[in-house]
């Protein structure tokens, strides 16, 4: 992944699995306000699970967000034992990757600190049902046919530190995924505002969530190192949880301010994985351990996926249905949130249709004498 800014102006993300552009639009600054729920609770105790969960439910989205929920737990710590039930309840109640995984490294400083070994997703011993599910993810990429499908687009914004997403804009793309690349056409309908091309677009737009993500993560050269956390359900679906982590040394996500040398970030997040079929059903990552002095503290994001049925084939496949990014910087106080639905998926067609060359005109036959 790779980001690119120029100061409050203009993010750009661009992923080897993902493309996310921002651009930070020219708002006049809100004023700052009143100190935080989260900075009066105990400013210096570690957080109790009871706490954290008031925080989630009672503050975020009016005086906090969750990045400051998590830079207090990276300062101050956690008084609770996260286990996986622990973790599921804190999500059922809000808690994006971002904050569990600044819940986990908490963690995992209590246990070196109490001189025990420390259990991290980094230390994990291979696992046979992730070889299995990582064979499934690279059949999968080779055998994504060719399709289009309607990507709709949610745009919100957070430009007071507040937690509470405003809407922007909504934007609409046709989807053509041919030959393993993605490109996309704007959908315009009478009497609603204008999409502009993607690179038009300003704001915040996201591609690449058909497989490459997945890919990527569970390719061989990126090392990951996966730990079961549990079990729940998706819908009807019993699922296995895993948590991953991928270190910078292995990483491909790349964030670039626009003045300044990119610099390279390792990730960390989970998947939730079909127990039946062992295929990744959701995805969910954020950026680790980002420089202090970056102008970007916070990136993340996930993807849902489904079997679709593919129209003009009229088979099944498993295809993105959902996905969301949210990215910001704390100490300004501005958050962006992306929300995208996948739609229409149908068997992929071009837009000329080629014929045969005409027959090459016949000479004229001489006149008889």
């Amino acid at each position: 992944m790779k980001i690119k800014t120029s100061g409050l102006s203009n993010l750009l993300f661009i992923t080897a699995f993902s493309v996310v552009v921002l651009a930070i639009l020219l708002l006049p600054a809100q004023p700052v306000q009143a100190q935080s729920t989260v900075s009066s609770v105990s400013a210096n105790e570690p957080l109790t699970l009871q706490q954290l969960s008031t925080l989630l439910r009672r503050s975020v989205g009016r005086d906090t967000t969750e990045g400051e929920i998590a830079a207090r737990i990276d300062r101050s710590g956690i008084a609770f034992d996260p286990k996986p039930d622990v973790v599921s309840r804190l999500r059922a109640v809000g808690a994006h990757q971002h904050l569990i995984n600044a819940i986990k490294r908490a963690n995992e400083r209590l246990i070196a600190a109490a001189g025990e070994p420390a259990v991290s997703i980094r230390a994990a011993a291979p696992d046979p049902l992730i070889e299995e599910v990582r064979q499934n993810v690279l059949s999968y990429s080779e055998d994504l046919p060719d399709f289009r499908c309607n990507q709709e687009i949610t745009r919100y914004v957070d430009l007071d530190g507040s937690g509470a997403w405003q809407r922007y804009d909504n934007l609409t793309y046709e989807v053509a995924y041919h030959l393993r690349s993605e490109s996309y056409k704007p959908i315009n309908v009478v009497g609603r505002p204008v999409t502009l091309p993607l690179d038009q677009a300003g704001g915040a737009t996201s591609s690449g969530d058909f497989g490459i993500r997945l890919a990527q993560l569970f390719s061989p050269e990126t090392k990951a190192s996966f730990k079961a956390a549990g079990t729940d359900k998706l819908g009807t679906r019993q699922v296995l949880i895993y948590d991953f982590g991928v270190a910078q040394t292995n990483s491909r996500w790349q964030i670039q301010e626009e003045k300044l040398q990119p610099i390279i970030a390792g990730y960390s997040g989970s998947v939730w994985i079909d127990a039946a079929t062992k295929k990744v059903l959701r995805i969910e990552m954020a950026a680790d351990n980002l420089p202090r002095d970056y102008p970007v503290t916070q990136a993340e994001g996930s993807t849902d996926y489904d079997l679709v049925r593919l129209r003009g084939l009229e088979m099944e496949f498993l295809l993105p249905v959902r996905s969301e990014t949210v990215l910001g910087d704390r100490r300004q106080r501005r958050s962006f949130r992306n929300v995208s639905y996948y739609k229409f998926y149908r068997k992929f067609e071009t837009d000329v249709k080629l014929t045969g060359d005409p027959d090459p005109e016949k000479p004229e036959k001489p006149e008889k004498p």
